[in-house]
């Protein structure tokens, strides 16, 4: 495989994936949660030039994504590797406080599964 720094495309796809889970977001309050200025960001979007190291861990780590993924690997994932809608729900659920509604979720994607299942019978 010839490697290809793809860091423009990754970024460009996590600020649309931050836009469509937050349509009010501006791309100051994007830079803001990424640790950079809204110029740097532009620049980045726009193909001129990609943060430093620190920079990057930083990006992954609050996209929830990896260093590889984030430069452009584009190998098959490991089979007990996340995928990111998976890691979203994941998320999602980690963010619920009350057991009560940790446990009414559960509940609810079982219903969900076994609905599914007796479709495709």
């Amino acid at each position: 495989m010839v490697w290809k720094n793809k860091f423009h495309e990754r970024i460009n796809e996590l600020w649309k994936r931050a836009k469509d889970q937050n349509h009010k977001m501006t791309q100051t309050e994007y830079a803001r949660r990424l640790g950079v200025t809204r110029n740097a960001l532009l620049g980045w979007l726009r193909g001129s030039g990609q943060p430093d190291v620190d920079g990057l861990v930083r990006i992954a780590s609050t996209e929830n994504v990896s260093l590889s993924w984030l430069m452009g690997d584009e190998r098959p994932k490991a089979e007990d590797e996340l995928l990111q809608d998976e890691l979203a729900l994941v998320n999602f659920f980690r963010g619920i406080r009350s057991p009560e509604n940790k446990d009414h979720l559960l509940w609810l994607a079982k219903r969900w599964k076994e609905a599914e299942e007796s479709v495709s019978e």
